[in-house]
Formats: structure tokens, C-alpha cells, sequence
């Protein structure tokens, strides 16, 4: 709806196709792309100055005035008009931002305190710029572990036993759980050691915030590492997976076995991780959340 990523129906290879489109509203002289030249709200002079630079990276587009941001945002506005009209706020919006964020895309968010998605397991915890560390959320953001178009992060986590992102993920929730900092390397070696342990503060993650907004994809939360969909491949079992009739018997058991989504446990971890040394706001809640851990409850 804002700067939609289009490519040629005449290439006879669906996959290259995709792979090599462009940003309808920002390729105002490509010359694989002449056609979208008219279609423009940007010029030359506003995007990355090397044509060899990726266009569906962030900053393809590096600058914008309100002129071009309002016209970015004609037919979201639009959108927002029939919310209201309908008696919902700009609020009740949650904005699937799967993949890339442009600038014409945040712009046009910003314009009406809205966010983007993040999906954690897309980040690389030891850069501090990502923009999918939870830390770097906005309050207006969902955050997530992942979502229809992810592997399932169940599936994920037991790739990363295999290398070094095991130990820079264990670093970078020690981090932002343990609330003293001298105790860290010690909380980081231990997530990386214990697979329950690891798994959960995954999940705890979340919730520890700025984010305001938190969704949970049900393959996540069963613990199901069946895939529902690959993005960009045509496959007979894309969509087609469903909830098993049998899930809440499975979902206590793999909670029980940390091999699920522990909701109580998470937030456990969470509320421990944002309360100050001596604090006990919330040691009555915290005992009645662990008291649940693990049981589905």
C-alpha cells in the first residue's frame, strides 16, 4: 500500500522475476525497469547513488520531504479514513512488515504513530543497529518470534545448536533479563548450556519491551516445527498446515518438556528482568506465574 516491491510477468522464471523487481514508486531510471519511471515519487537524487546497490534493502530510498511522504501515503490514509469512519482507532491497525522496512514505509507509519513488526528471529543479536533486537522496538512495534512466512522458531533454535549464534543470542538475552549487570556472563553461559533455559528466555524476550504489542504465531506457541508456508516456493503443503485436534494434550506436555511457547514462564522472566534489585512489586505475581510454568495453565 506504500511502496510495494513489483516485478515482470513476462520473465518465464517466477522466482528470478521476484528476485530482481523493484520498488514500484522509487525506480525512476532503472534500465532493466523503464516502464516504473513514471510512476516515481522520488528521483535519482534521492535514493542510494550506486544503481548496483540492493533496492529492497531499507536505504534504497535515503531521503524524503513531506511532500513525497504524503503522497507515499494516499492510499493508506485512505485506510485510516474508513478505521475512524467505522468507529476504530488508528490503533486497532497492526501493519505486516514481514521482511524490509524502507524509509517511504516508516515515514508513512510515523505520520500516524504506527509500527512495523519485528521478527526476532530474523535479527543478528551481536549487532546493536538491528532492527529486529527487541531492544530497538518502538512502542507503537509487534514484536514476535516469528510469523506465517518463518521457519517455526522451534525449528530454528535447534539450527542454531550447530553454530556461534547459540552464544551471541545467549549474550544478547542475558542482557536484557538479568537485571544485574555483574551477573550476566554468568546468566550468558548458562543460556547457551540449557536448551529449556535458552528457549524460554527466547520467548521472555518479548515481553520485556519498549513494544507495546506482542503476537504469538500458533506454530510458536504449540512448539510445532512443521512449516506453514515457504515464501517465494511453490509447494503442495504451503498453508495447508493446521492445529491438531489433540493440542491441548500436546501443548502441556511440550510445555512441560519446554519444548512450547511457557506464556507463564515467560512472563515470570520478563517482570523479573524489569524489576530493580530489592524490588518486589511484583514478587506476588512472579510466584504465581512460576507456580504455573511448564503446565500449559
Amino acid at each position: 500500500m506504500v511502496c510495494p516491491w513489483v516485478y515482470r510477468a513476462d520473465d518465464p522464471y517466477p522466482l528470478h522475476a521476484v528476485q530482481h523487481g523493484a520498488r514500484l514508486f522509487a525506480s525512476p531510471d532503472l534500465p532493466d525497469h523503464p516502464e516504473l519511471a513514471r510512476y516515481s515519487l522520488v528521483t535519482r537524487a534521492d535514493l542510494a547513488p550506486d544503481l548496483r546497490h540492493p533496492r529492497y534493502e531499507d536505504d534504497w530510498v535515503r531521503r524524503l520531504t513531506d511532500e513525497q511522504v504524503e503522497r507515499h501515503g494516499v492510499l493508506f490514509d485512505v485506510l485510516v479514513k474508513m478505521v475512524r469512519a467505522h468507529g476504530g482507532q488508528v490503533g486497532d491497525i497492526a501493519c505486516e512488515v514481514l521482511s524490509t522496512c524502507p524509509l517511504p514505509l516508516v515515514a508513512v507509519l510515523a505520520r500516524h504513530g504506527l509500527g512495523r513488526y519485528c521478527v526476532t528471529q530474523k535479527a543478528e543479536p551481536a549487532n546493536i543497529h538491528d532492527p529486529y533486537r527487541t531492544a530497538l522496538a518502538a512502542p507503537a512495534d509487534w514484536v514476535m518470534l516469528g510469523t506465517h512466512d518463518t521457519s517455526p522458531i522451534w525449528q530454528v533454535v535447534e539450527q542454531w545448536r550447530i553454530n556461534e549464534r547459540r552464544t551471541e543470542w545467549a549474550q544478547y538475552l542475558a542482557e536484557r533479563l538479568e537485571p544485574d549487570p555483574a551477573w550476566r556472563p554468568a546468566r550468558a553461559e548458562r543460556l547457551a548450556q540449557d536448551s529449556i533455559a535458552f528457549k524460554r528466555a527466547l520467548c521472555a524476550d518479548l515481553f520485556v519491551g519498549p513494544a507495546q504489542n506482542v503476537s504469538i504465531f500458533f506454530t510458536d506457541l504449540l512448539g510445532m516445527k512443521e512449516i506453514y508456508n515457504r515464501p517465494g516456493e511453490v509447494h503442495p503443503e504451503n498453508w495447508t498446515l493446521r492445529i491438531p485436534p489433540d493440542y491441548e494434550r500436546l501443548y502441556r506436555a511440550r510445555c512441560m518438556a519446554g519444548e512450547a511457547f511457557d506464556l507463564p514462564g515467560a512472563l515470570a522472566l520478563a517482570l523479573r528482568a524489569r524489576c530493580s534489585p530489592g524490588q518486589d512489586s511484583y514478587t506476588a505475581v512472579i510466584a504465581a506465574l512460576e507456580r504455573q510454568s511448564g503446565t500449559g495453565s
